[in-house]
């Protein structure tokens, strides 16, 4: 992996290779591609052309993510298929929850009659396994899968495990093959394998593409390829089929709930439609480069400009210009009457929060969204729309593919701050706090900001839900998201009641800290924040770090280099100094026993600044 990004080899314009076993990383395929920065739109679109955005390293992470278990959020409801994980059986558990989050949408709707076509199977690496191989095990799984479920396609996806142990994966899906009727598509998900969340996109793309699209289908000019996300709801499926099927086109949609043949039939479709342009990427390109299929990537169908606009780009490949307009005009007699209401319910807010001193004359009501990077472009639009200032956005990663789009949005909204943080809570606190916005949003799984503003909303609920008022894509969405945040504003005792009773989880010294504190690594925050190592007298109290704690506001535990916390239950003799051979040593006066089960607080202090005799027994 490369850190100094600028030093890239590859660009963005990098061919898609289907020869190979698998994608490259975003870091190794695009100029640009982060999951920690701070600062402004501009200054990162800048930074971007400039290539002098670099990846920075971690010292602390409350949270992290993982390649494999966003795609199996995916795959395992695509129908006549068999999702088999090959790791150990922790990485497949999170999938029981599948049935749950589906099973209440009411198949009025368009929910399959029978959801029993969840199928998620495991070859359960054990420590074993892990020293002997798991090869075996998953060729006999494979063989299990198909014969259990006559399938007809078995995704396969790889774990840290697997990876680590090194199983040919394209070697056993070769041996197994022949005794398999199911296709066989291997999926190199591998959660170390990189920072950026949408290479694991990228890795079930290429075995998409390789292994299930059929070549040399006739076009069919009707037909649309929309890649939809987990985190659209089930009734913006709903709206964007209403829509194109008001233009007389069919939908596919990819890769929730669609069916193997779906996937196969993606070759013959006129155009790919992206709701998130980064997540479909690498598909969109495979498709037009290997399979004649076209793409357009800057726009998505979020809030009525953004709207009209991917339905028009629609229109363009699909020779609908005519229909387009008129269908147009009439959602716009429908809707903007429904979003003038919303916006004048907004301004009423506003005025309300001048007569209170909370606004000034000429100030806009202020949000911050936790977004992906893809939603940024129609989230912001949206919320211009509806006269919210867009104060800052939050993103899990950045990559170059969507730096022509951010400078267009800066031209379109203006500059905003952007804080690119792979679900770490902390740093949305500190931003939140920082600029206090009037209405945040949240996603479920980023951390909630209870005290930081006027009142919290939702970004979104993932598939599952499936009320009409939920809706955030197309006309429907305009109005049901507006509504939402109008509906916040209005009843916000919820927000108070939290916020009375939520105990700040930090010291006051990180609000007002950098947010890229813990982005600086060790070196950087040694050198703001020196450590000083004193002989300590017999009876001092057990935390020998106390200073440094005030510092930095954590404890380390497990990777005494990267500063986390230590809390491993054991005992240290009085007197005893605790060598390490990665170059810190754990320094104890006399009299200091500690015992097992209580957390042990230790100060890092590095091989070159001890005394000759310490390094010796730290080298040692």
């Amino acid at each position: 992996m490369h850190d100094v990004l600028s030093d890239l080899p590859v660009t963005d314009e990098t061919p898609i290779d289907l020869t190979t076993n698998t994608c490259p990383t975003r870091e190794q395929r695009l100029s640009v591609a982060i999951n920690a920065y701070y600062g402004s739109m501009s200054d990162l679109v800048k930074g971007t052309r400039e290539k002098t955005i670099e990846q920075p390293d971690r010292c602390f992470e409350q949270s992290g993510n993982c390649l494999l278990a966003l795609n199996a959020q995916r795959l395992i409801s695509i129908r006549d298929s068999v999702l088999l994980f090959h790791s150990p059986i922790g990485c497949a558990a999170g999938q029981h929850s599948s049935h749950e989050l589906f099973q209440h949408i009411p198949v009025e709707q368009g929910r399959p009659v029978d959801l029993d076509f969840f199928h998620a199977v495991c070859t359960n690496l054990t420590e074993n396994d892990v020293v002997f191989g798991g090869y075996d095990k998953l060729v006999a799984a494979l063989k299990e899968a198909d014969r259990r479920y006559s399938p007809k396609a078995i995704f396969v996806v790889t774990s840290c495990a697997s990876g680590i142990i090194g199983d040919d994966l394209e070697g056993a899906v070769n041996e197994a093959q022949p005794h398999v009727k199911a296709r066989i598509v291997p999926c190199h998900t591998e959660g170390f394998k990189s920072r950026v969340t949408q290479t694991g996109y990228d890795a079930f793309w290429h075995g998409v593409l390789k292994y299930l699209v059929k070549k040399d289908q006739p076009k069919q000019k009707d037909l649309v390829n929309v890649t939809n996300m987990f985190s659209y709801t089930w009734m913006d499926k709903i709206e964007i089929t209403r829509l194109l099927n008001k233009l007389g086109l069919r939908v596919n949609f990819i890769p929730e709930f669609a069916s193997v043949e779906d996937l196969e039939n993606m070759g013959a479709a006129a155009v790919t439609a992206p709701i998130c342009p980064t997540f479909a990427d690498y598909l969109m390109r495979g498709l037009d480069e290997h399979f004649g299929v076209p793409y357009f990537k800057d726009v998505i169908p979020f809030g009525v400009r953004k709207t009209d606009e991917w339905l028009r780009e629609i229109a363009k490949y699909t020779g609908k210009e005519k229909e387009v307009e008129e269908l147009i005009k009439e959602e716009h007699a429908i809707w903007i009457p429904k979003v003038e209401k919303i916006k004048q319910g907004l301004e009423d807010i506003r005025n309300i929060f001048i007569k209170q001193g909370l606004k000034k004359e000429g100030d806009k009501l202020t949000a911050i969204g936790a977004v992906g990077q893809g939603r940024v472009i129609g989230h912001a639009v949206f919320l211009e729309e509806l006269g919210i200032e867009v104060a800052a956005a939050c993103t899990i990663d950045y990559d170059s593919l969507i730096a022509d789009s951010f400078d267009s949005l800066v031209k379109e909204v203006g500059d905003f701050v952007i804080l690119v943080s792979t679900f770490q809570a902390a740093d949305y606190a500190n931003l939140f706090s920082r600029i206090k916005p009037d209405l945040s949003l949240q996603a479920p799984f980023k951390g909630g900001v209870i005290k930081s503003a006027k009142t919290i909303a939702t970004i979104h609920w993932l598939r599952g839900d499936h009320h009409p008022s939920q809706t955030q894509a197309g006309y429907a969405g305009a109005v049901g998201y507006g509504d939402m945040i109008l509906r916040c504003f209005k009843n916000d005792g919820l927000t108070k009641l939290l916020a009375s009773l939520d105990d700040s989880p930090y010291k006051e010294w990180w609000y007002s800290a950098d947010p890229m504190h813990f982005v600086k690594g060790v070196d950087g925050i040694l050198k703001e924040y020196p450590v000083k190592i004193s002989d300590h007298q017999a009876g001092d109290d057990h935390d020998n770090s106390k200073n440094y704690l005030q510092a930095h506001g954590h404890e380390h535990k497990d990777d005494h280099a990267h500063g986390h916390e230590h809390d491993h239950e054991h005992i240290h003799t009085p007197g005893h100094e605790h060598a390490h051979s990665d170059g810190h040593e754990h320094v104890h006066s006399n009299g200091h026993d500690h015992s097992h089960g209580v957390p042990h607080v230790h100060r890092i202090v590095p091989c070159e600044k001890t005394t000759e005799a310490k390094r010796t027994a730290c080298t040692r």
